[in-house]
């Protein structure tokens, strides 16, 4: 990180997120996105389908019920599907050109700049746009923010940090207000 500059970092935490995935968002997305079809895609929806699971609580075992979404995480293929499945998050956030990195469900956006009004304003709505548009995806396929465990920092020298205006930021539907600073230490 360049000692002039400060970093506005948000870190997404997505609930439950190898559980939510949609067995037909997937498929569909096999096929569209990646070209995926006939025997393979067959062999996908073969996979996915005809899951059931069991609970047992005080010795007593439930009824069995149908998994008509999720794919199982620690499998040879779980992190896979969920990435493949996730792939539009990457496409959004292109569009915002924040940075960017990600594994499996955990993903950090930020974005570096000069601690300037003009440019911290800038950095603000790049990524109050960013989240907005990633959380009305997530809506639509079916996964969900953990408003309780997305992060923001903003992240500096001490010095570069002081030349910052206190501002408010609203990510998921609600407003932050940045009085908290993570000086960077030598």
């Amino acid at each position: 990180m360049n000692s002039q500059r400060v970093t506005l970092l948000v870190l997404l935490d997505l609930s439950s997120a190898f559980d939510t995935i949609d067995h037909g968002i997937l498929l569909e997305r096999l096929r569209s996105k990646f070209g995926i079809r006939g025997k393979v895609l067959n062999w996908f929806s073969s996979y996915l389908s005809g899951r059931s699971q069991r609970v047992m609580l005080n010795g007593t075992l439930s009824d069995s019920s149908d998994l008509n979404f999720g794919v199982p995480q620690g499998s040879c293929l779980g992190s896979l599907l969920f990435i493949l499945y996730a792939s539009k998050l990457f496409d959004i956030i292109n569009n915002h050109s924040p940075d960017s990195h990600g594994f499996d469900d955990d993903t950090q956006l930020y974005v570096s700049f000069k601690p300037d009004y003009r440019m911290q304003c800038e950095a603000i709505s790049v990524m109050e746009s960013c989240v907005n548009d990633l959380r009305k995806w997530m809506i639509q396929d079916k996964l969900k923010l953990n408003d309780g465990k997305t992060e923001l920092l903003i992240i500096g020298s001490k010095q570069q940090l002081q030349k910052l205006n206190p501002c408010h930021i609203c990510l998921l539907s609600k407003w932050r207000e940045t009085t908290f600073y993570a000086p960077m230490t030598a």
